[in-house]
């Protein structure tokens, strides 16, 4: 029966990631050991895709993958009429088998060119089962002038031979685009670490991964004037900086151009090298198999080498090998899939299955599928990267869609989208978003945020950032409410008139919570009491049977509504508010948006435009000072008690999860403060306490005071 991808027309069943007509090579004696080779296949290797490149001249790039199994390291060559290879569906399901060209030319040059003991077989490789999601990738990029060819010699074999020392499953691409002259090309090199430890994720894993840089084969062999990508942030980045004992997220600083008097933001330059870092680009152009040089336009660099035939051979010196790498259990990827259309030429002592196995049907189904909702996309990458997470089949509001992620072993995944209007699982509404990062502050866990789009992360950042909706005065802020209504002791639901305007909670002074119409005050309470101690001036809905009755505030009936939905034409139904455990939330959570199959945090380096009246760098900081102290506290009334305490503390983890420039020595805050605030210092001159303000909101009273857990969010 035909297996090629062309009598496959169901798409469930079609590779998305996939190398239609590439050669396979597999080496003799896998099996039997007297069949071995004992010395090393670049020259051939190299002569049938020079001769390759003479008779199809529509032959644009061709690829080379080394690929470890747990018997060998194996090698595959595929021809491509545009700077792309990919022949599967695609992340954005486009369909481009057709570029696939040259096969059956690379199959009769390497059957001629290599030994007969080596095995020659051609058909679809199936990249699917090793993930879509990013793994942590490198980019051979130039940083000085050239290396020689002496230098490259056997420098894939050092790289594999240092990968395979830590016991990584990885795979090498090689994109070589012929010029004019055909022994000449451009070339791409990558190298991917299947089974390392994952790629950083957002500000947390960017600035956990500068100050504890990852291991890197391409940045560990090799000529000095080469590294890999994943390493150029080491230059323009830092996480030493003054007030990095008070947060538990390293703080994330650009070190770039020596401009710190000048330069508030990262530049261009930094943030690509910074972005290079978590692999996102490089692995989905591995997928893609295209050089995808864009981001390096801004960087001192060059992304490509350039290779004579006789340097290529001496660059792949070594190379297949008879060394493997076993696939960590547990692992949801795997060694990548042959369908075989044609054995060209059998190896010797070797079973082909076992270096590369064959169609399995479920080899187009693991991990991360395309067109699925955002629940089922964030449980494949979940698995992708190795995070044992557990998914809450039912989950009440406020709650977690799953329970591990990669930042904590058993930290929530929420699952976000503020426009969703189909799905029931989302949590679509601030209130809701506020009470699940309320939950992890009380469980003292990482939680990982994901939503669908840029727009809906920033709008979940925003939410999380300033857990209020908006301000009503100097000294009250309004709530976030869930749809939940408030009910009364009495069994009733908590209504107000709709000719009053619409009801809204508020806070004021930071300890009372008041609910409101208008000008007009319903009833209000300490925020540490639950709402139903509260006295209301406005009626409340009774349900008698099928009827519904509204009775005044002093308990007599007013009228009988048929229906709730009836109701609802002339009172407004009071929902609950949620009180946040801490006045912001910027540490101890990650905020990210799908793009294809990957989940990225954007990094932001934040500045503000006032008046410079001091040099830009104090500037900068008063600025900063001033917004952080507007948003977060109010002033407190003539003779009442209270004060901002920690506010070091809360100052620096907002200012680490929104700037990009470094705060030189924290005494300088003190003296930057604006100038009607009352500080006390620490012993080291640092601002402490701010004495004439309080938080927004007084936490301690919620957390530590009559209020449960759960009045804490919904004030019950």
């Amino acid at each position: 029966m035909d297996q090629s991808p062309r009598s496959m027309s169901d798409d469930s069943v079609t590779p998305m990631v996939a190398r239609h007509g590439a050669v396979h090579c597999c080496l003799p004696g896998i099996d039997d050991p007297s069949f071995r080779l004992e010395y090393s296949l670049s020259p051939q290797l190299c002569e049938a895709i020079t001769a390759a490149t003479h008779v199809v001249p529509e032959l644009n790039s061709v690829e080379i993958l080394l690929i470890t199994t747990p018997t060998t390291t194996t090698v595959a060559v595929h021809g491509s009429n545009s700077f792309a290879h990919n022949t599967g569906r695609g992340v954005a399901g486009s369909d481009s088998m057709e570029r696939a060209v040259g096969g059956d030319v690379f199959a009769q040059a390497l059957e001629e060119t290599l030994p007969g003991w080596v095995g020659v077989e051609q058909g679809t490789l199936v990249l699917d089962l090793i993930g879509s999601a990013a793994m942590p990738t490198s980019r051979l990029v130039v940083t000085d002038d050239p290396p020689s060819s002496s230098a490259l010699e056997s420098f894939l074999q050092d790289v594999f031979a240092n990968i395979h020392d830590r016991g990584v499953p990885a795979m090498s691409q090689l994109l070589l685009q012929p010029q004019s002259s055909s022994s000449q090309f451009s070339a791409t090199i990558r190298v991917a670490e299947l089974g390392a430890p994952n790629r950083p994720v957002g500000r947390h894993g960017l600035a956990a991964s500068i100050q504890e840089p990852p291991a890197c084969s391409l940045a560990r062999v090799g000529p000095s004037s080469i590294t890999s990508s994943r390493r150029l942030a080491d230059h323009y980045w830092t996480t030493g900086v003054d007030g990095s004992d008070q947060t538990e997220t390293p703080g994330l600083t650009t070190t770039d151009d020596g401009e710190h008097d000048t330069r508030l933001q990262a530049s261009q330059t930094a943030l690509e090298a910074l972005r290079l870092r978590d692999s996102t680009h490089e692995y989905a152009a591995l997928l893609d198999g295209q050089p995808a040089c864009g981001p390096y336009e801004a960087l001192p660099v060059e992304p490509t080498l350039e290779l004579s035939a006789d340097t290529l051979t001496g660059l792949l010196d070594g190379v297949p090998s008879y060394d493997g790498s076993h696939w960590p259990a547990g692992l949801t990827q795997f060694p990548p899939r042959l369908i075989r259309e044609t054995v060209h030429r059998e190896a010797a002592g070797t079973t082909h299955d076992d270096v590369l196995a064959g169609p399995h049907p479920a080899m187009t189904q693991l991990g991360i599928q395309p067109d699925v909702s955002l629940t089922e996309f964030t449980s494949g990458w979940l698995k992708e990267h190795n995070s044992h997470a557990d998914q809450l089949e039912e989950r009440s509001l406020g709650a977690p869609h799953f329970r591990g992620n990669p930042f904590d072993e058993d930290g929530p995944v929420v699952v976000v989208d503020p426009n969703d209007e189909t799905s029931t699982t989302a949590v679509e509404t601030a209130g809701e978003l506020i009470m699940v990062a309320n939950a992890a502050v009380r469980a003292d866990s990482y939680l990982l945020v994901v939503t669908p789009t840029e727009e809906a992360a920033q709008w979940a950042r925003r939410v999380l950032a300033v857990p209020y909706a908006a301000r009503r005065g100097p000294h009250t802020v309004e709530l976030y409410t869930v749809p939940d209504v408030v009910g009364t002791d009495s069994g009733g639901l908590l209504i107000t008139e709709r000719g009053s305007g619409e009801p809204y909670w508020s806070v004021s002074g930071g300890t009372q919570q008041a609910l409101s119409a208008g000008d007009r005050c319903l009833g209000s309470g300490p925020v540490s009491e639950p709402l139903s101690s509260y006295s209301y001036d406005t009626p409340q809905l009774l349900q008698r049977g099928d009827s519904h009755i509204v009775l005044h505030q002093e308990g007599y009936p007013l009228e009988t509504v048929s229906s709730l939905a009836a109701c609802r034409d002339d009172y407004w139904l009071v929902r609950r508010p949620v009180l946040p455990v801490q006045p912001l939330f910027c540490a101890g959570v990650t905020v990210t948006y799908r793009r294809d199959s990957d989940l990225i945090e954007p990094i932001r380096s934040q500045s503000w435009d006032d008046e410079q009246a001091l040099s830009p760098l104090e500037h900068h900081l008063k600025c900063a000072l001033k917004r952080f102290i507007e948003t977060y506290t109010v002033p407190i009334s003539r003779g009442a008690d209270g004060e901002a305490s920690a506010f070091l503390e809360a100052f620096v983890q907002w200012y680490a999860s929104v700037s990009t420039q470094p705060i030189p020595f924290l005494g300088m805050l003190t003296r930057l403060l604006p100038s009607e605030v009352a500080v006390r210092t620490d012993a080291r001159g640092r601002p402490a306490v701010l004495e004439n303000r309080r938080w927004w909101l007084q936490t301690e009273a919620i957390a530590h005071g009559c209020a449960s857990p759960q009045s804490t969010d919904s004030n019950s």
